[in-house]
């Protein structure tokens, strides 16, 4: 989906939507520009995010030591002070709380920093106001970014400005990094083929979460059961797929229930060899039919496909073995509180 030209401002709020972070989107305005890649886009968003945490100033904790030292502090380690025979040069081993700036938050920070400097697509510009505040972050240990890193943070509200760029480092770790050897890190060519779908469909989910009266609507993401006739073993079981739906929609008021799932592709349509009619791809229509199919949802179901699009947009329906199945585009170089207007009109909630 390299080729969309979605506007900054939209992929922003997505991203906050998906992260549960919308309270810090005024924070860290990224304007209304068109970007040409998802570095600079994320650049951008480092950059001031980043600026606001320096003025702010950066989050600090106690952090143990264990050092030699000239003068006593803390506590004094007689037995290695003596092992290490550190009275011939005038000094102990001391063990004492350093309160540093020195954190994971902030090493995490400077990480991303550094990887973002090194991609060759990154406009020169914003390499500049990268390199310049770095300079900040002089006394924060270098680390490699890692899976088990970004397990640590504990949030709270006094570092709770800080998750949305963690969250951003997590996604370039993720799906932008594909190698690192030595110096040289390998970056993939648009990080957003898989990392993007699953932000896409966190989006939807939390944006229903947040904009739907929950005294009305109840909005989650269950995993269905096949709807068989005969009893099956726990082994013979283990063989069918999972059927997890993306966002399933109830109104308790019309007892109806909306089982949306996310498909983020660069063409919602597709040709075969047969024909050059565009049509659905048959694994996705497949897909919600057997969750419309397989619920045990006593109500009125409705199945919808929603994808992304920038440009035409789809409003096709269909009743098949009783059930409603719909198919939709969400057009994402709009503005804003179009593409919220459309999300609402899907649940028959228009403002």
């Amino acid at each position: 989906m390299s080729n969309l030209n979605i506007p900054v401002r939209n992929i922003y709020y997505l991203l906050c939507y998906a992260w549960n972070v919308l309270e810090q989107s005024d924070h860290i305005l990224v304007g209304s520009e068109k970007f040409d890649n998802i570095y600079n886009l994320f650049a951008r968003i480092y950059i001031n995010g980043s600026s606001n945490l320096i003025k702010r100033g950066l989050s600090r904790n106690y952090i143990r030591e264990h050092e030699e030292v000239s003068t006593l502090k803390g506590k004094v380690e007689i037995a290695d002070s003596i092992k290490k025979q550190t009275l011939r040069n005038g000094r102990m081993v001391c063990q004492y709380d350093n309160f540093s700036a020195n954190i994971k938050l902030n090493q995490i920070i400077k990480a991303t920093i550094n990887i973002l400097l090194k991609s060759p697509q990154l406009d020169q510009e914003l390499k500049k106001k990268l390199t310049k505040l770095r300079l900040y972050f002089y006394g924060i240990q270098d680390i490699q970014l890692s899976k088990e890193i970004f397990n640590s943070p504990r949030y709270n509200r006094n570092n709770y400005h800080y998750r949305m760029l963690v969250n951003i480092s997590e996604l370039i770790y993720h799906g932008m990094i594909t190698n690192e050897s030595g110096n040289e890190t390998l970056f993939s060519n648009f990080i957003r083929d898989r990392q993007m779908a699953n932000l896409y469909e966190k989006f939807v989910l939390n944006f229903y979460r947040k904009h739907l009266d929950s005294s009305v609507y109840q909005v989650y993401s269950p995993k269905l059961q096949w709807d068989l006739d005969i009893d099956a073993s726990e082994d013979d079981l283990s063989l069918l797929p999972e059927m997890r739906t993306d966002i399933v929609v109830e109104n308790k008021v019309t007892e109806t229930q909306l089982i949306i799932d996310t498909k983020y592709y660069a063409e919602t349509l597709v040709t075969s060899n047969w024909t050059d009619s565009e049509k659905v791809r048959t694994g996705h229509l497949y897909q919600i039919f057997a969750y419309v199919n397989n619920s045990d949802f006593l109500g009125n179901i409705k199945g919808v496909l929603l994808y992304p699009t920038i440009t035409k947009e789809i409003n096709a329906d269909y009743s098949i073995g009783g059930n409603g199945i719909h198919i939709r585009t969400l057009n994402l170089n709009t503005d804003w509180n179009v593409i919220e207007k459309r999300l609402l009109s899907l649940v028959g909630n228009e403002r």
